[in-house]
């Protein structure tokens, strides 16, 4: 069973308008992965902090599809830049 634990956090921001937005992201993440998950890919971003610019690049607009064609050309991408 899990237990809810009251934390202090210091967050680094511009204004309060950040601070929000830092923490909808990490209740985003929490809600929508599961506890191993959310630990891996932390750790990869902290490891590896170019994949950020990388995901933003090949990311799809609002509503865009991607074809087959998309996913093979993000899969080219990736191992260029990270393999």
């Amino acid at each position: 069973m899990s237990k809810i634990f009251k934390i202090n956090l210091e967050l680094e921001a511009n204004n309060e308008e950040e601070v929000a937005e830092k923490l909808q992201a990490f209740q985003d993440l929490q809600d929508n992965l599961e506890h191993e998950d959310l630990v891996q890919a932390v750790d990869m971003i902290v490891e590896n902090p170019e994949i950020v610019d990388f995901i933003k690049d090949v990311a799809p607009e609002d509503g865009e599809e991607l074809s087959l064609t998309d996913y093979i050309s993000i899969a080219r991408k990736a191992f260029v830049r990270f393999a």
